[in-house]
């Protein structure tokens, strides 16, 4: 590791101040990473202010101590040669100060998807830190959708997941699914370290593409460096490997920075159940006695709620703790969860009734067509939004001082400021949400007009999810299929309801039929 000259003011001058963009970045090479730089504290005029309450603000984030930090990457074991520089340096002050929100919930996941990561990484021999590399790419959220359709952990495109072996279809995204993602991020780590020979280009080609690194090797002449490469590569993708170093040593380090886990996501030892034919997720929930919440978070990839009826070699997981009450009940227990013999459909949106959704079942997701190739994408509606749409454009970063009122609620002025409330927690050092009536809290903030940007993205996307709630969605009648088996299965609408939605005169319906449910 090079030695590095100890940071001060003087040696950040002139560096511009970014904010990260893009911890979800993906390997569809389209979403990227940006980073707050610190730099010398800057007035900014009273006008900036977001209220007549706040005074004159200043461009501010604190700095760890750079001794303290430089012993810790010492310490660090690790077989990718990472170095330690003012660039990692900021990342590391952005997780510690600006985003300790973010470093808390990586604490929390991490238990629970580490395991099968090192498993894999250990299996095709890949270094052990590549673990990391899921907290930037997803937040550690299998079910994590990039605006460019990346998808899962590991942010697969889908020609790539292909690649691999990911299937997608309408009822499963492999690309989802834990073990199997991770073994096709592990295969594709050995595929470009063996184009590249080095971890630092490994971790850079997976945000920009092999493609896209070669050519920015030919322009620096063929230098191989990732340091001496820097200068010639895009300039979000310049950010990727400081970021993947900062959290790393957070990871380790976080709790000399005040920062803890909370609500631990525990591993959880789990048994396979093959499936071959329909199944009810929830139906198979109800008479196995395994709650949908574990389903659903060991079988993130099952998109719909149900398994179609040519499913064949399937590999449901179940909790190890439920397995021997499965077993003594298998044979109950599956021909209750398959026994409808319903198979739900999807029409993509090209369909000749526009903005129709067709669906079977319990779920989150809506059919979209995507007009660059016409396949049929499945998105996930009302999802959380990600770090990567919290800032949205370069910009500074200030520190506001907001005198506490009566009646004011720690997370009520969270809200009103946008940000988390943990962050603020932590950037006033509080133990609890009690706060008192003149008590000065500090507020690390965006500036206005960043932070209505913020506002109106939010607004757009609240107003799509109403739009998509509001579209009419239909039931294609299946074979065996009745007026009362369908009632039920879209919550207990009354038959009467569909009959007069449908002007239906009788309870007579035909394989292929369509109708109307909400």
């Amino acid at each position: 590791m090079k030695k590095i000259k100890k940071l001060g003011n003087n040696s950040l001058d002139g560096i511009k101040l970014f904010l990260l963009t893009g911890f979800l970045s993906c390997t569809s090479f389209i979403t990227y990473s940006q980073s707050v730089i610190p730099q010398e504290a800057v007035t900014v005029s009273p006008e900036d202010s977001l209220v007549e309450e706040l005074p004159t603000v200043e461009a501010f984030i604190p700095t760890a101590d750079v001794n303290k930090v430089r012993e810790g990457f010492q310490r660090m074991q690790r077989s990718i040669p990472l170095q330690y520089n003012s660039t990692v340096h900021s990342f590391v002050d952005y997780f510690i100060y600006k985003k300790p929100s973010f470093t808390k919930k990586m604490l929390e996941r991490k238990n629970f998807y580490f395991p099968i990561f090192e498993k894999y990484l250990a299996k095709y021999n890949m270094p052990d830190e590549l673990k990391y590399l899921s907290m930037l790419e997803s937040g550690l959220n299998p079910k994590a959708i990039s605006h460019a359709k990346a998808v899962g952990l590991w942010q697969f495109m889908k020609p790539t997941g292909g690649d691999f072996g990911l299937r997608v279809n309408e009822f499963v995204d492999d690309r989802m699914d834990i073990e199997k993602s991770t073994e096709a991020a592990c295969k594709y780590f050995k595929q470009l370290y063996s184009i590249f020979g080095d971890w630092e280009l490994v971790l850079a080609s997976y945000n920009t593409g092999p493609g896209n690194l070669r050519r920015a090797i030919r322009r620096a002449g063929n230098v191989r460096d990732y340091w001496q490469l820097h200068p010639f590569l895009h300039k979000d993708t310049r950010t990727y490997v400081p970021q993947f170093t900062a959290i790393m040593y957070m990871m380790l380090h976080a709790d000399e920075y005040g920062i803890f886990p909370e609500e631990i996501m525990e591993p959880v030892t789990t048994e396979t159940v093959t499936i071959d034919g329909f199944l009810d997720v929830e139906t198979f929930s109800n008479a196995s006695g395994i709650s949908i919440d574990d389903i659903q978070k060991l079988n993130p990839q099952i998109l719909k709620g149900v398994l179609p009826a040519h499913s064949k070699g399937f590999e449901l997981k179940i909790p190890a703790v439920n397995y021997a009450y499965f077993e003594a009940n298998r044979q109950m227990i599956l021909d209750s969860a398959q026994g409808r013999g319903i198979e739900p459909v999807i029409l993509a949106s090209n369909n000749s009734e526009r903005g129709v959704i067709i669906i079977g079942g319990n779920t989150n997701y809506s059919a979209s067509n995507d007009r660059n190739n016409g396949e049929t994408i499945v998105e996930e509606l009302d999802k959380p939004a990600k770090v990567e749409d919290d800032i949205k454009k370069i910009h500074k970063v200030k520190k506001k001082t907001y005198t506490v009122r009566r009646g004011d609620v720690l997370n009520k002025i969270a809200d009103k400021y946008n940000v988390d409330t943990y962050d603020l927690k932590t950037w006033n050092k509080l133990k609890s949400s009690k706060i008192m009536v003149g008590q000065k809290l500090i507020i690390l903030h965006d500036d206005e007009e960043v932070v209505e940007i913020e506002r109106t993205i939010k607004a757009e996307r609240k107003n799509k999810n109403s739009i998509e709630k509001n579209k009419p969605k239909y039931h294609v009648v299946q074979r065996g299929d009745t007026l009362w088996s369908i009632s039920q299965r879209y919550g207990g609408i009354s038959v009467e309801k569909i009959k007069k939605m449908n002007g239906l005169h009788s309870n007579a319906v035909k394989k292929g039929q369509k109708l109307k449910i909400v």
